[in-house]
């Protein structure tokens, strides 16, 4: 039980998988995944995903103390920021290009809107020693950043084949009540890693817009969790709740990219009510963000989901809803009064005048109201932020989090379950918890995600009667 501390079970799965992975042959030297854009990174560094102390490329100590905001207009990429270097401190602006040269190929050197650069970050150098200097000829310090920084869980991730795995026989000889405490196991160690991924967020932009970011992150489902994450860093929760709901809801469509490809005559007569009622408050604002407007600065939107209920301007329309009532929904997340049912109750009550009956800007209008957020999206919100921001601080919560039921759909979890159980008839009696679908996606993804032989060379089938 999670009772007399946070996540005690935690330590004993991380031992195991030592255990697993410790006798193996040294990995070869990470490299990028070819997966990630320009915006991938800013968007990466600007979560705190690389860490915040770095050596310089000349070996000088660097401490981010403030990252700043990230810029909307011409110039460099993040303004307003705190850097230590050595025992200095420097208040101006980082820019991040992925490769070192992209200083000079894209005019910064020469470009004054760049001289109050203190921090110049890439990934990638040429073999000869490259410096990175202003239209003044002053030399700007350097971090070569590596991909070996990143945490773990910020790298994409393949799928692994939806097959029956090796580790089904040892699976299918254990006890329940182990397989039921390697679960859990599994369940605390994902949660103290979400658990600390927070607090990071929370030490770099505090605790409020923490929450804000990994709200829209978990509205953004998979597909759309980093679009909706650059969008809540790009128009931080501070901005928004000092504007009037209109113009709040004017930025995030407009910004989101939403609004430009929309054509009158492609939309129904309420929807082109509610595009006048947006537009009157973006085309004052527009010129503004036109940096973030270009195709390679828009927040890379998959629309293409498989239920029209998850399209991210559906979603968007539910995060809208959200802000609207941040404060009496978000209480219970900033004190000590948490009550399971109201927080569940005042986000499945949400409701918006035109997103209540709409799936996209150019759907046609559902008589009946549907729900902007459904049990299976609170669940993930429970999971992703609420346990994990509130049991390190009330670990009574934890008998709370391990009695809550699964989400009622999850295609991830099938694919887990298919591949550890097969058709084992106790499957269904490990999956009926919320914190068993979370410790079986741990289980898959610390192993079935890490093997690259098609399960043939996996050693977690072999080293799984270890676990007692």
């Amino acid at each position: 039980m999670m009772v007399s501390m946070p996540y005690p079970l935690a330590a004993r799965y991380t031992q195991f998988l030592d255990a697993v992975f410790g006798g193996l042959a040294e990995p070869t030297s990470p490299s990028w995944p070819g997966a990630f854009s320009e915006l991938d990174l800013q968007s990466l560094w600007f979560s705190g995903e690389f860490g915040h102390s770095f050596l310089t490329t000349c070996g000088q100590q660097v401490t981010i103390r403030d990252f700043g905001i990230w810029n909307h207009s011409a110039g460099p990429d993040f303004i307003q920021t705190c850097v230590q270097i050595g025992d200095k401190t420097w208040r101006g602006a980082i820019e991040l290009d992925p490769d070192a040269r992209d200083w000079e190929r894209h005019g910064h050197g020469s470009n004054a809107d760049y001289n109050h650069v203190v921090l110049h970050l890439f990934t990638q150098t040429p073999l000869a020693r490259f410096y990175t200097r202003n239209s003044e000829h002053r030399e700007i310090v350097q971090v070569h950043l590596q991909p070996e920084m990143l945490a773990a869980n910020a790298v994409p991730r393949r799928q692994a084949e939806a097959h029956l795995g090796r580790c089904f026989t040892p699976l299918a000889s254990m006890q329940d009540a182990k397989i039921h405490s390697l679960i859990e196991a599994a369940a605390e160690h994902r949660l103290e890693r979400k658990s600390a991924r927070l607090q990071t967020l929370i030490a770099i932009h505090g605790r409020d817009q923490a929450i804000y970011q990994t709200l829209a992150a978990i509205l953004g489902y998979r597909p759309n969790q980093r679009a909706f994450t650059i969008l809540a860093q790009r128009l931080p929760l501070k901005l928004l709740l000092k504007k009037p709901r209109n113009e709040r809801e004017s930025l995030l469509f407009g910004v989101a990219g939403h609004l430009e490809p929309i054509k009158d005559e492609d939309t129904s007569p309420d929807t082109r009510l509610y595009l006048k009622t947006l537009w009157s408050e973006w085309w004052k604002r527009r010129h503004a963000f036109l940096t973030w407007l270009e195709p390679a600065t828009l927040p890379p939107w998959q629309n293409t989901s498989s239920r029209p209920g998850n399209h991210p301007q559906r979603r968007l329309g539910a995060l809208v809803s959200i802000l609207g009532s941040w404060r009496p929904i978000t209480a219970p997340l900033r004190n000590r009064e948490w009550d399971l049912k109201k927080f569940c109750d005042a986000l499945a009550s949400l409701d918006h005048p035109y997103w209540s009956h709409h799936y996209t800007l150019l759907s046609k209008p559902i008589v009946r109201p549907m729900a902007l957020l459904g049990k299976t999206r609170i669940r993930e919100i429970l999971a992703n932020l609420v346990y994990p921001l509130l049991i390190p601080d009330q670990p009574e919560l934890g008998d709370e989090y391990l009695q809550l039921s699964a989400a009622l759909d999850n295609h991830k979890v099938r694919r887990a379950a298919l591949r550890l159980f097969g058709n084992d008839p106790r499957s269904a009696a490990f999956q009926k918890r919320l914190h068993q679908q979370q410790g079986l996606l741990q289980l898959y993804e610390d192993f079935c995600l890490e093997d690259h032989s098609a399960c043939s060379e996996c050693p977690f089938p072999e080293r799984l009667r270890e676990w007692s």
